[in-house]
């Protein structure tokens, strides 16, 4: 979640630098490309967990539901709230401690602990919601939200183990692109999985077998180096140990107590917690506010679940169109870069604003309100292009570490989204109390959007390397000179 959550499947674009220089070689299909297949498919699994997971709490309190099988509960929406915001502070708050200490060592016992104790609370929770109430599930669910933070470093780190530097980003891209698929799967599933006898009990047991059979798989056919695997041959072993030999992560003392005096940092991380609350907003709270107007849950999960295609898809075509464009210098004749960030930031908040102003003011289930919750995440994915991107103009060192520290304050922004929508809409039926929650994100938008035009900036900043990290890399001969040049001066 969410890196964070709602950028986690962009974590790939951004690292800290490296010494050395990328060697491209004939691409031949191996035993990492297995292995990446695995962790391709672990993603989608816990992916698909977070997408189900505020479905199955929704239809926990779904009293239209008339089975003799399972045991409802009407929870009111601020216990809703609470069990969600429980699950994202989890996430939120062990984000930097995982980024910090699991990208160190990244072993697949890590990443298949996680999915073991996934399924186990995911098989729990029915006992754990009929037995403790809402308590003891809001206390699961933090485990569960801290449990998830440890995905993305452990991918990072395996993947660095695994591939030769040139396949690192497209592999990279591959497997953190399956958590948002999986939150596309998990969404229309779990709301059809919901209409079932079992109801909500089966949407957890669904959780459980998933991560069970992706733990076994995992356990059983992985493992954390080439040298540990047995399929792995000699040559291919070599291959990757030669490619990887001369390319190395910098080792920088990274600047966090002078990154948090600027305000540039606060500009950034303003416009990343914002768009991460309507990232979770969407995720968790439209599910219920298309629900309380007696839309059937398999039709409202289906239709959050094209708008969180549509943010893919055009983040897809605009993404590469805008670094095209400025790679090869048709912006500059326009735009200065830090104009052309402002401007495709405004452009996103337009849309949004105008989106969480209309959504409200129309007929819930109908394909003008769909047609307008998919206009609205496809600006947020502009944004994405906008002050995302600022993260490397920033810094060449450390763009990754920048990423993270927005991440952790996006993430402590969007844990109270469920427990604000909670506190205002008291009643799902109450159009009223939906139009104050869009109208208070709709205003975050616009605040976030003004400090961000007048604080970014896109130029370099002082607390990065300095002169002799210039370009990004550095080696002990380029170092040498520029030493003997600042000392001539």
């Amino acid at each position: 979640m969410l890196l964070k959550m709602d950028t986690e499947f962009l974590r790939f674009k951004y690292e800290d630098s490296h010494d050395g220089v990328i060697t491209k070689t004939k691409f031949k299909i191996g035993i990492r490309h297995i292995q990446i297949i695995y962790m391709f498919m672990s993603s989608v699994v816990m992916g698909a967990m977070r997408g189900s997971t505020g479905v199955g709490i929704l239809a926990i309190s779904d009293m239209d539901h008339n089975s003799s099988y399972i045991e409802m509960h009407n929870w009111s929406q601020r216990i809703q709230g609470l069990i969600l915001s429980s699950y994202f502070f989890g996430y939120a708050l062990f984000l930097i401690p995982a980024e910090v200490y699991l990208a160190q060592f990244g072993e697949k016992l890590v990443l298949t602990a996680v999915l073991l104790i996934n399924g186990s609370m995911s098989a729990a929770m029915p006992t754990i919601v009929n037995k403790g109430g809402w308590i003891a599930t809001c206390n699961t669910q933090f485990l569960l939200g801290m449990t998830q933070a440890c995905i993305t470093p452990v991918n990072q780190k395996l993947i660095t183990n695994w591939l030769p530097p040139h396949e690192r980003s497209t592999f990279n891209c591959i497997v953190q692109g399956g958590l948002i698929l999986g939150i596309m799967i998990g969404l229309p599933i779990s709301g059809l999985i919901s209409e079932a006898r079992l109801g909500w009990e089966l949407v957890f047991y669904s959780q459980a077998m998933m991560t069970f059979s992706m733990a076994v798989i995992w356990g059983l056919l992985t493992a954390s180096r080439p040298d540990k695997h047995k399929a792995v041959g000699d040559w291919e072993s070599e291959f990757i140990k030669e490619t990887s030999k001369f390319y190395r992560k910098k080792t920088l003392k990274n600047p966090w107590r002078r990154v948090l005096r600027t305000r540039q940092f606060w500009a950034i991380a303003g416009s990343h917690a914002v768009s991460n609350a309507i990232f979770i907003f969407f995720l968790v709270n439209i599910p219920a506010y298309l629900k309380g107007f007696q839309l059937p849950l398999y039709e409202v999960t289906f239709q959050v679940m094209l708008a969180f295609a549509s943010l893919c898809l055009v983040y897809i075509l605009t993404a590469p169109s805008l670094d095209w464009a400025y790679r090869i210098g048709i912006v500059d004749h326009f735009f200065d870069i830090r104009y052309l960030r402002k401007l495709v930031n405004g452009l996103g908040m337009i849309g949004l604003v105008t989106g969480l102003i209309l959504i409200p003011n129309s007929i819930p289930g109908n394909q003008w309100t769909v047609f307008l919750m998919m206009i609205t995440l496809s600006s947020l994915s502009l944004q994405y292009s906008g002050f995302l991107e600022n993260h490397k103009d920033m810094s060449q060192n450390f763009s990754g570490t920048l990423l993270v520290m927005t991440s952790a304050v996006a993430g402590v922004v969007g844990a109270f989204v469920p427990l604000m929508t909670g506190m205002i809409v008291v009643d799902v039926t109450d159009q009223t109390c939906w139009r104050i929650m869009y109208f208070i994100l709709a205003a975050l938008v616009i605040v976030s959007g003004i400090f961000y035009t007048a604080f970014g900036e896109s130029d370099r900043q002082f607390w990065d390397d300095g002169l002799k990290n210039k370009y990004g890399y550095t080696n002990e001969t380029t170092n040498l000179e520029l030493d003997e040049f600042e000392s001539n001066i």
